[in-house]
């Protein structure tokens, strides 16, 4: 099957379906004799993370890649092929009673491969990390058409090149993603959601009580309301830990300026993967300290009157989702303004914003020192510049 694509405006860009990772090899090797780009795809959820394509090629769906290779169950170990989905994910880790505790928003449609490839996670790696944590063997497709396998199947693996760390990230920038090895774990036995909300001069003031907790929770999420903040913090462990937790939770916070205290308990494993609203036309992602995000939050509000904010408060990530209106030049403001407010090491990243700003926007934000070591990993992985061509350096 045949179809065409837009990524950020640029294309059409021919969809070829290969059903083997043969099939996959045979298409590099064509693409890169004609000197064109391969620009992999599996649901399409974060077509618009990175800058425009610069030369023409094909996109490769990754979709039909999407069998389980082995379930090493009493390992907690799991092998598939990219394309599978993170929902189907999922459901086959639930026969065993384990799971993947990795947010990937839209997971009916999001592929492993390109959650991987985009290093997408959510409120949970605050208790329980990354892709990058979980990563113990990934195969892909080099600029030769050949398949490489670097890591294993087994939780203690030091030998050769972290490849698996490499690809992560990386947006395909280096290969296209054919294969992961995953470790998983137990699912958790309870569950518990302490919400509250919060005046916005005392947003600061309580993350710093939560950090300073003795309760641990998994999330700690913050979101603009109508009258302040709300504050979302989420427990999974054993029955009695979660309940101790929730308790603790509440006691240290029972003279605390926060009004609407609700706990929700055992109400199966909380959802607050939520995608950015589909109003907002550019979503800004701050990088700070978890003491700085009180900081970020309150300016971020400030931008604008239908400025959407939320954060990861725990990890130092807030999300700034504002509206088109704004224009290019004020929405460069904002940017700016934001990095300022940042931690030495912060930074601020353009998630989406219309595909004609790309070329004023700093979309991969700041330039930290890392861009020419990335630069020299891309010309040596792949010289000839094939993979997804101008979206990373």
């Amino acid at each position: 099957m045949s179809d065409e694509l837009f990524i950020d405006g640029f294309g059409p860009l021919p969809v070829r379906r290969p059903n083997t990772v043969a099939e996959v090899c045979d298409l590099v090797r064509e693409v890169r004799t004609a000197g064109q780009g391969v620009y992999p795809v599996g649901g399409r959820t974060t077509l618009d993370l990175g800058n425009v394509p610069t030369k023409p090629g094909i996109a490769v769906d990754t979709r039909s890649l999407n069998g389980v290779i082995e379930h090493a169950a009493r390992d907690m170990t799991i092998t598939v092929q990219a394309g599978i989905t993170l929902a189907e994910l999922a459901k086959v880790l639930a026969a065993e009673n384990q799971w993947l505790p990795i947010d990937v928003p839209n997971p009916e449609t999001a592929t492993l491969g390109g959650a991987v490839a985009a290093n997408v996670s959510g409120p949970r790696r605050l208790g329980h990390g990354t892709f990058r944590d979980y990563i113990l063997g990934i195969s892909f497709v080099t600029d030769d058409g050949v398949e490489v396998k670097g890591g294993g199947r087994v939780v203690k693996n030091v030998a050769g090149y972290d490849l698996m760390k490499l690809h992560t990230g990386a947006l395909g920038t280096l290969g296209v993603i054919t294969q992961v090895t995953l470790k998983v774990k137990p699912k958790p036995e309870a569950t518990g959601l302490v919400t509250f909300g919060v005046g916005g001069a005392a947003l600061g003031p309580t993350l710093d009580r939560l950090h300073a907790s003795e309760s641990r929770p998994v999330a700690v999420e913050v979101s603009r309301s109508a009258d302040g903040w709300l504050v979302a913090c989420g427990f999974e462990e054993k029955a009695a830990t979660v309940n101790w937790q929730v308790e603790t939770l509440k006691a240290e916070f029972a003279g605390a300026p926060v009004r609407g205290t609700t706990v929700t308990r055992d109400g199966g494993v909380f959802d607050l993967t939520a995608g950015p609203p589909p109003v907002a036309a550019v979503t800004l992602k701050v990088n700070t300290t978890p003491s700085g995000v009180a900081v970020i939050a309150q300016a971020a509000a400030g931008l604008n009157p239908d400025a959407v904010v939320s954060a990861h408060a725990g990890s130092g990530i807030v999300f700034v989702h504002l509206p088109e209106e704004m224009g290019v030049e004020r929405i460069s403001s904002a940017v700016a303004e934001l990095t300022k407010l940042t931690a030495a090491n912060g930074n601020v990243t353009v998630r989406r914003c219309p595909s004609g700003w790309k070329k004023v926007l700093p979309v991969w934000g700041k330039d930290r020192g890392d861009r020419e070591l990335m630069r020299t990993v891309k010309r040596t992985l792949d010289p000839d510049d094939v993979f997804n061509p101008g979206r990373l350096v």
